[in-house]
């Protein structure tokens, strides 16, 4: 990771990011310690340091960082820290900070569709680092946010299909109004004290016992 930060003036971090475990993942391990004790003086903790693919990916998963700084150079064989990424985002999503010294279009681009979230190009000024990572943590949490949102609307979507599916079934085989149908719903979903979706849905699937 030559090169990878200058030496600044102590940058803080903002309070709600204070003790924030972060990751490095670098086999240049003086390198690495320097941009550790960088991000500690900071304010934030460094959990670990991994040297290769492997150990990046068991402490991603065994030690929970809030966030994973790579640096794009790992000596592997067949695997840079853009592969790797897709590796670790592949295991669990994960906020990932690469470092990078290629400015190249082709590099960029396979970092946005591994996953990386911020691509910094060294050398880089601590004072620049710093508020890379906070926007990095930031832009992860607001797609978290924006996933979840889409994945209720998606379930709510999907429940109100199936529910108009099984008062259909309901109006035609048990001859009830819709208001009928739907109060038969309700009325399951009361007492065995499921989600009237899935009362909506065991129905449809049996739709031939009615």
């Amino acid at each position: 990771m030559s090169g990878n930060t200058c030496p600044d003036d102590m940058v803080r971090i903002p309070k709600d990011l204070e003790g924030k475990r972060i990751l490095i993942v670098d086999d240049a391990v003086d390198e690495a310690q320097i941009l550790r004790k960088q991000i500690e003086d900071s304010g934030m903790d460094v959990v670990g340091i991994a040297t290769n693919a492997h150990d990046a990916l068991s402490m991603t998963r065994d030690l929970d960082p809030a966030l994973v700084i790579m640096d794009i150079d790992l000596k592997e064989p067949d695997l840079d820290g853009i592969e790797l990424a897709k590796l670790i985002n592949d295991q669990e999503p994960r906020p990932i900070l690469l470092l990078s010294g290629y400015t190249h279009g082709e590099y960029i681009e396979r970092a946005k569709t591994s996953g990386v979230i911020t691509y910094l190009v060294k050398p880089v000024m601590l004072k620049e680092l710093i508020p890379s990572i906070v926007l990095t943590i930031d832009r992860f949490r607001e797609m978290v946010t924006l996933k979840a949102t889409l994945d209720d609307m998606r379930e709510t979507l999907a429940n109100r299909k199936v529910i108009e599916q099984a008062k259909g079934l309901l109006m035609e085989k048990k001859k009830l109004t819709e208001r009928e149908a739907f109060a038969w719903l309700r009325r399951k979903s009361q007492e065995q004290n499921k989600p009237m979706a899935e009362i909506a849905r065991t129905l449809v699937m049996m739709q031939d016992l009615l």
